[in-house]
């Protein structure tokens, strides 16, 4: 296709038809009106020799054409925004939202002081936390659905950036008045007891796991929960142990009457970072936020 002679907003309109799945939405979205959009998309199947989207009883969905060109239409946008949008940020009048895909962790730790820094320094900046558990870059970021993830990952895929913000360490936890554990926590009895752990992949093993397999040992997890903060309660009315990270573990230990051990074994400390897409990388904005959330960091 000739990209000289072709309307560029028609790929507004795609973007919005995509996101969306709904003529009707994707026009209220764009700002013009229903009519405006259909023929809009007439136009894109001509343009592209393709239909695009089909209808379902609730709206319409991609093809695999309209699918393979959804990233690389709503990059080139963000890119073209990006370039066009003005080069300063100032945080005292902005009116702005940002979201972020965190755990529970990250919501408990590092939620209330970036709030009461934002109350200080940028009234009129909101904050949308999204639930986000697993150990892996979620593909929101580069659909810029988000505009950071804060936690615990793994890999960083290809065109994202990535920044460590503090290191975590792992401590165990016990009810008072447990009847195995009274002084200390040895291996073996650690090994002997039943366990939580929180996970919200199915099957996944941790790093608990690894290292005692590095040993040849394995421990019986009784229960798996998708949250960290469910774990204290759990713990303080039975017999279970479980690994916390230690910023969790010592207000709730005091809350619930926990006690807490150093793990029986070495447990490589956990890394709790931030991951943006490249797309984002010199935005104003972005880098002001990230700037702070690295200044709330070093005060936790």
């Amino acid at each position: 296709m000739n990209i000289a002679s072709t309307n560029l907003n028609l790929f507004v309109a795609f973007d919005a038809l995509v996101a969306e799945g709904s003529v009707s939405r994707a026009a209220k979205r764009v700002g013009i009106t229903q009519s405006a959009m259909s023929n809009a998309l007439k136009q894109l199947r001509a343009v592209l020799d393709d239909p695009l989207f089909t209808r379902v009883s609730h709206g319409i969905v991609p093809t695999p054409r309209a699918l393979a060109l959804a990233v690389p239409v709503r990059e080139a946008m963000r890119l073209l925004e990006g370039s066009l949008s003005p080069r300063r940020f100032d945080p005292r009048s902005a009116r702005r939202t940002f979201v972020l895909l965190a755990s529970d962790y990250v919501e408990l730790v590092l939620l209330p002081p970036l709030l009461e820094r934002l109350g200080q320094i940028a009234p009129g900046v909101r904050i949308e936390v999204r639930p986000w558990g697993l150990h892996e870059v979620p593909e929101a970021l580069q659909r810029s659905e988000a505009d950071l993830m804060v936690g615990f990952y793994d890999k960083v895929p290809l065109r994202h950036r990535n920044a460590l913000l503090f290191d975590e360490r792992y401590v165990c936890v016990v009810r008072r008045g447990h009847p195995v554990v009274k002084k200390t926590l040895t291996l073996q009895k650690y090994v002997s007891l039943r366990h939580i752990l929180v996970s919200q992949k199915p099957g996944a093993t941790s790093g608990i796991d690894r290292a005692l397999a590095a040993r040849g040992l394995s421990r019986e997890v009784a229960v798996r929960v998708s949250h960290f903060l469910n774990v204290p309660a759990l713990v303080a009315r039975t017999d279970l142990v479980a690994a916390l990270s230690e910023r969790i573990a010592e207000p709730f230990a005091r809350a619930f009457d926990l006690r807490l051990f150093p793990p029986p074994l070495p447990l490589p400390k956990s890394r709790i970072g931030m991951v943006w897409h490249e797309a984002t990388d010199t935005d104003p904005a972005q880098l002001w936020l990230r700037e702070l959330l690295r200044e709330v960091s070093r005060e936790v």
